[in-house]
């Protein structure tokens, strides 16, 4: 028995009486090929790809997430034999994980081998070993983008912890509105007679509101007395302010870019959030560099500005070449992620 059966047969132990999702005979195959594609001469030795990420469906990443731990050692013990069979070395030992690729279809699978130095290999050991231990915890980690909340433009996000106690000393403090001297008069009330004699003088002349008198518009026969009538009603709604309600203000559409350096290839941002990130299911913008993180850095649109923020990443988040905690972004600026490095457009 080869040792392609071997590991097939491990696998499904570990499966039990659940049935894998695909073959991880053809991921071994995969695996192989990967390996030999991604194998360097080092200083004169044959070596070997140390980093393995192994592309999934989201609908079979509830039912391998409990066993990633074991698949991911039994992956790794192939790989090194494998490699052994060849006379190939790493720089450390070989790291595979698991990651979601929403574009997969359930059953379909893919992997992708690439070489890191030993200090970038053991950076990600750390991180899969803080993914892999909370994968064992009372909750599974979340593994898609969480929904985007709407949030003031001129609030931070901590200022939200005690909004809900803060509603009601917010709602007592707003003035009552005060009456629209514009709003529109009772339909039902009595209208007042403009031909009424004046109270005050009462031999004064009757007013007459229109600019022609109502013996002159009943001389004028048909249409005509009826179109001088509704000339009559425009005037006196002309000189009546016309009040319109305010037309709600459009929130302005959030759109920057971020531009490789080296490449010059763009790459757009449209929404009010975006993660930036290695793992497809959790990230915006998917950069495919072993040093970056799952979730890697987030920028943020306020409604005027934009600002970024590192995720806790592994390698850290630079802005023209400092590390940053979270800041404020300028057009031009120069923002690194792993090894990638990216000008700023908003």
């Amino acid at each position: 028995m080869n040792f392609l059966n071997i590991f097939e047969d491990r696998v499904a132990g570990i499966f039990g009486a659940t049935r894998a999702p695909f073959s991880f005979k053809k991921l071994a195959r995969q695996a192989a090929r990967e390996m030999e594609d991604q194998t360097l001469v080092i200083n004169g030795v044959n070596t070997a790809p140390a980093l393995y990420t192994i592309l999934i469906a989201n609908e079979d990443d509830p039912l391998m997430a409990p066993y990633y731990p074991q698949l991911s050692a039994e992956v790794s013990e192939l790989v090194k034999a494998q490699a052994d069979k060849k006379r190939y070395v790493f720089v450390g030992e070989p790291l595979v994980r698991f990651m979601i690729d929403p574009s997969l279809k359930s059953g379909r699978f893919s992997v992708f081998a690439e070489n890191v130095d030993a200090p970038t290999l053991g950076r990600l050991y750390e991180e899969e070993r803080a993914y892999q231990k909370g994968l064992t915890g009372a909750q599974k980690p979340q593994r898609v983008p969480a929904p985007v909340e709407t949030r003031p433009a001129t609030q931070p996000a901590a200022a939200f912890a005690d909004a809900g106690s803060q509603q009601g000393d917010l709602a007592s403090s707003v003035p009552s509105p005060a009456a629209d001297p514009f709003a529109p008069a009772d339909p039902f009330a009595p209208a007042a007679d403009p031909f009424a004699p004046n109270p005050i003088d009462p031999a004064a002349p009757i007013p007459v509101p229109q600019t022609m008198t109502r013996d002159a518009m009943a001389g004028l026969g048909g249409a005509a007395a009826a179109g001088a009538a509704a000339g009559a009603a425009a005037g006196l709604a002309a000189s009546v302010p016309s009040v319109t309600s305010p037309r709600p203000q459009q929130p302005a559409q959030p759109r920057a870019q971020l531009v490789d350096v080296v490449t010059g290839e763009a790459l757009d941002i449209n929404g009010a959030r975006c993660i930036v990130g290695r793992e497809r299911a959790a990230a915006d913008v998917v950069l495919r560099d072993p040093n970056v993180s799952r979730r890697h850095a987030q920028l943020t649109y306020t409604g005027s500005d934009w600002s970024i923020e590192d995720l806790n990443s592994t390698n850290g988040t630079l802005v023209n070449n400092r590390r940053i905690s979270r800041c404020p972004l300028r057009d031009g600026d120069l923002l690194t992620f792993g090894l990638s490095t990216f000008e700023f457009r908003g």
